[in-house]
C-alpha cells in the first residue's frame, strides 16, 4: 500500500519538435499537434500522463482522423502503459485501411500512460493532399481497488496483504485477524498474544488458531489476575499438542505455567497436564514456538474458587476450636476458647477472645494461641490474719483451694456466707463458695484480756497493774495526763473534761489543734515504757454536743471519742474494751463490782506505773444523798446518764490522771469486760464516792461515729 499526498495533476510531454506543460489535475485532454487543424508532417509527439498513486488512467479518443496505412506504418498513435503496449491506432472513422480507435477505453493498471503520435514527410494520395485534422483526447484519473489482484500493474506489485486487504478511493489498507497485529511493513500480520489479559472469573485460554497449527515464533503470555482470595483452577482440553523432543524435555516450543514467585510447571508433548490447582489469584501463561513445526496446541478452561488456607492446628490439649470445619477458604474464620480453667494467650499476653480470618494469600491473619492454665495471684492478704493452701501442690492456679484464719485470740474472722475457704476460679479470682470475692475481715476480739484481774477480795488503795490485766488503757496527753480505753483499733473512748477542762482558758482552741497536739499511748503499764514505744498520732476528735465545758458544776455529756490515724496492731498488751449491752442494766446494780485503772494520782504522787482499784457501783438515791449532805454553795448536777462508785470510809478512788479511763464490769454471761463508765468527776480523792459517765446511756451516739463493726 502507497501511502503518498493526494497529488490532482498529470504531467504532459510533447515530442521532440515541441513540448509543452499541461496544468496538473485529476483529468484532462491532449490534442495533436495543430489541432483542429491538419497536423504537421514529420512530427514526433509524445506524452506522459501521470495521476496520484492509487488511481490509474482512462483514455478515450473523442475526435480521431490520421492518415491511414495498413498496420499504421505512415501515420500513428502509439500508446503504451505499465511497460506494455495498449495498440498503434490510425485512419479515419469508416475506413477500410488503419486501425481506427473508435470508442474504446484505454485504462492503466498503474497510474501512468505513455501516448506517442508520429507523422511521416506527406499526405498525399494518389499526388492530392488530404488534410488530417489528428486527434483530441480526453483523460481522467480513475480509483483503482488495490484489493483485486487481477489490477495489479505487474506481479511483484500486487499488494500482499496477508489477511485482509481493504481499498478506498485513492488506496488501500491492510488489517490481520483477531489476535494478530499488522507489522511495520503494513502488509504482514504476526501473532499479538504478548500481552493477553483475563479478569473474568472463568474464561477459556488457547494457543493461536486452536485446534489448527499454531504459528511460528510466539512470544505469548496470558495473563490471569482475578481479585485477591480466589484461587486459579486450570482444565486442559483435548486435543493437547506441542512440539516435543524425545530426549530432551521441550527444547522446541514450551508452555509454561507460573504464578507470583514460583513455576507450576513447563510442558509440551501430547499428554495433558489435566487440571492444575494453582492456590493463586494471578497466573502467567507462557507459550513460546521456534520457527518449524506443525502442532496443534492447546486449550484451557480456567475457572476459580475462593483460596484455601490450611486446617487449623491446636497448639495443646486444652485448645477448642468451636464449630471446626473440613475446609476453610478466602473470608473463612475460626474461633478459638479455652477448656474451663485455662487462658488464652499469644506473645504471652491474656487474650479475652481469639478469630482467626482467612486471607486472600491463604494464609491465617494470626497464628495460633495456646490455652495456660488459669492463675489467681497470689491470695489478697488479710489484716490481722493470714491464709493457708488447702489444695497440693501449694499454687495459685485453677482450683487451688485456700482457707483465711485470724490471729487468734485477739481477733476473730467475719466472713460472708461463702465462708473463709476460697477456690481459684475460671476467671482468675479466688471465690467462697458462693462465688464472691470479698475476702473475711479479722475484727478486734473486745474485752478478752490474755491475764485478766482475778482478784475477788477489796484492794485497799489501789494496786499495780500487771501485764496484760488492762490492755484496753490509753495514757493521753492533752491538757497534761489523762486515760481512756481503746475501742475496735483505732478509736480511744475518753472523758470529754480531758479534751476542754472546766473552766480552762484554752477552750478557744480547734479540734483540729488539738488532734495535732495531743499525745496517745498504748501498751504497756509503765509510763516511761510507754514513751518509748511512741505515740500514736490523732486524725479527729469528737465530743458529745450535751458537754459544756463552762458549767463547772454540770458534766452531763463528758464523754469523747479520738480516732488513730492509724489502726494499733492488737496484741496480749493491746486489746479493746467492749461496749456494754443496752439491754443488760445489771451493769449498774447496786454493789455491782468493777475496775478502774489508770495512771493517775497516788498519795499525791503522779503515777509511774498503772495502778487499778475495785470498786462497788452506788445506788442512785445514795450517790444523790451523798451529794446533798455536802451542802455546797452551788451543788454539782448528778444526772441519769451519770452514775457512782466507790467507798465512803475506805480511802479508795480514782482522782486527778485517771479522768477518762474507764469503769470496766467482768459480764459473767459472755465472759468479757465490759466498759460501763468514763472516770468525770468528785469531790476530792479518795473522799467519798467518784462519779461516771454512764456509757450505756451513749452507746447509739458512740456507734453513729464508729463503725460497729470495728468495735
Amino acid at each position: 500500500c502507497w501511502h503518498v499526498p493526494f497529488l490532482p495533476w498529470a504531467f504532459l510531454f510533447f515530442g521532440v519538435i515541441s513540448s509543452s506543460p499541461v496544468p496538473r489535475k485529476l483529468f484532462g485532454e491532449i490534442r495533436s499537434p495543430g489541432y483542429p487543424k491538419p497536423y504537421p508532417n514529420n512530427n514526433v509527439s509524445t506524452w506522459d500522463i501521470r495521476v496520484p498513486e492509487g488511481y490509474v488512467v482512462k483514455l478515450t479518443f473523442k475526435y480521431f482522423d490520421l492518415e491511414p496505412s495498413e498496420s499504421c506504418f505512415y501515420d500513428y498513435v502509439k500508446i503504451k502503459a505499465d511497460k506494455k503496449n495498449l495498440g498503434r491506432y490510425c485512419g479515419r472513422l469508416g475506413s477500410t485501411t488503419g486501425n481506427h480507435p473508435g470508442t474504446k477505453e484505454f485504462v492503466s493498471k498503474g497510474n501512468r500512460m505513455h501516448l506517442e503520435f508520429h507523422s511521416d514527410f506527406s499526405n498525399e494520395d494518389n499526388g492530392t493532399v488530404i488534410p488530417y485534422r489528428g486527434f483530441l483526447a480526453y483523460y481522467r484519473a480513475v480509483d483503482l481497488d488495490e484489493c483485486d489482484p487481477n489490477n495489479a500493474a505487474e506481479k511483484d506489485e500486487r499488494p500482499q496483504c496477508q489477511h485482509f486487504c481493504h481499498n478506498y478511493v485513492g488506496g488501500y489498507f491492510c488489517s490481520c485477524r483477531t489476535g494478530y497485529q499488522l507489522q511495520s511493513d503494513h502488509h504482514s500480520c504476526k501473532v499479538e498474544c504478548s500481552s493477553e489479559l483475563f479478569t473474568e472469573a472463568s474464561g477459556y485460554v488457547s494457543s493461536p488458531e486452536y485446534p489448527q497449527p499454531y504459528p511460528e515464533d510466539l512470544r505469548c503470555n496470558y495473563s490471569i489476575r482475578l481479585q485477591k482470595g480466589l484461587s486459579i483452577i486450570l482444565k486442559f482440553l483435548e486435543p493437547f499438542e506441542i512440539e516435543e523432543h524425545q530426549q530432551v524435555h521441550c527444547p522446541y516450543d514450551q508452555l509454561k505455567i507460573q504464578a507470583p514467585g514460583r513455576e507450576i510447571g513447563e510442558f509440551c508433548g501430547k499428554k495433558s497436564p489435566g487440571s492444575i490447582e494453582t492456590n493463586s489469584n494471578e497466573v502467567d501463561i507462557l507459550f513460546l514456538t521456534d520457527e518449524s513445526g506443525y502442532s496443534r496446541g492447546w486449550k484451557i478452561h480456567y475457572t476459580s474458587e475462593k483460596i484455601r488456607c490450611p486446617q487449623p492446628v491446636p497448639q495443646d490439649q486444652f485448645t477448642i476450636i468451636r464449630d471446626l470445619q473440613p475446609v476453610y477458604q478466602f473470608q473463612d474464620y475460626f474461633i478459638v476458647s479455652c477448656k474451663t480453667g485455662y487462658n488464652l494467650v499469644k506473645d504471652n499476653k491474656k487474650l479475652l477472645s481469639f478469630t482467626a480470618v482467612c486471607q486472600a494469600d491463604g494464609t491465617w491473619h494470626q497464628s495460633m494461641p495456646r490455652c495456660e492454665i488459669v492463675n489467681c495471684g497470689n491470695p489478697a492478704d488479710l489484716t490481722n490474719g493470714a491464709f493457708s493452701y488447702v489444695s497440693n501442690p501449694a499454687n495459685n492456679n485453677y482450683q487451688s483451694v485456700i482457707t483465711y484464719r485470724c490471729n487468734e485470740p485477739y481477733y476473730h474472722i467475719v466472713t460472708g456466707t461463702g465462708g473463709d475457704t476460697f477456690t481459684c476460679s475460671p476467671e482468675g479470682t479466688w471465690v467462697d463458695r458462693d462465688g464472691q470475692t470479698r475476702i473475711p475481715a479479722c475484727l478486734p476480739v473486745c474485752g478478752k484480756p490474755v491475764r485478766p484481774i482475778t482478784e475477788v477480795q477489796r484492794i485497799l488503795g489501789g494496786k499495780s497493774a500487771g501485764t496484760g490485766n488492762f490492755p484496753w488503757q490509753a495514757l493521753t496527753g492533752i491538757h497534761g495526763r489523762g486515760g481512756g480505753a481503746l475501742l475496735g483499733d483505732r478509736w480511744i473512748l475518753t472523758a470529754a473534761h480531758t479534751i476542754f477542762p472546766k473552766e480552762a482558758g484554752g477552750n478557744n482552741v480547734s479540734l483540729d489543734q488539738l488532734a495535732e497536739e495531743a499525745n496517745i499511748f498504748l501498751g504497756h503499764t509503765k509510763v516511761e515504757e510507754l514513751h518509748k514505744m511512741g505515740n500514736h498520732p490523732i486524725r479527729r476528735i469528737f465530743i458529745h454536743p450535751d458537754y459544756n465545758p463552762k458549767d463547772e458544776h454540770n458534766f452531763n455529756g463528758d464523754i469523747a471519742l479520738l480516732e488513730l490515724k492509724h489502726p494499733v496492731t492488737l496484741g496480749p498488751t493491746v486489746l479493746p474494751i467492749c461496749l456494754p449491752d443496752t439491754t443488760n442494766t445489771t451493769f449498774y446494780m447496786d454493789g455491782r463490782k468493777g475496775y478502774v485503772s489508770g495512771f493517775g494520782v497516788e498519795k499525791n504522787f503522779i503515777s509511774n506505773e498503772l495502778k487499778y482499784v475495785s470498786l462497788p457501783v452506788i445506788a442512785k438515791e445514795k450517790c444523790q444523798s451523798w451529794l446533798d449532805s455536802k451542802k455546797r454553795d452551788v451543788p454539782m448536777v448528778f444526772t441519769e446518764n451519770m452514775f457512782c462508785a466507790g467507798f465512803l470510809t475506805v480511802k479508795q478512788d480514782t482522782c486527778q490522771g485517771d479522768s477518762g479511763s474507764v469503769f470496766t464490769v467482768l459480764d459473767t454471761e459472755s465472759g468479757r469486760w465490759v466498759a460501763t463508765g468514763i472516770v468525770s468527776w468528785g469531790i476530792g480523792c479518795a473522799e467519798g464516792y467518784g462519779f461516771y459517765t454512764k456509757i450505756l446511756n451513749y452507746v447509739d451516739w458512740i456507734k453513729g461515729i464508729v463503725r460497729e463493726d470495728r468495735l
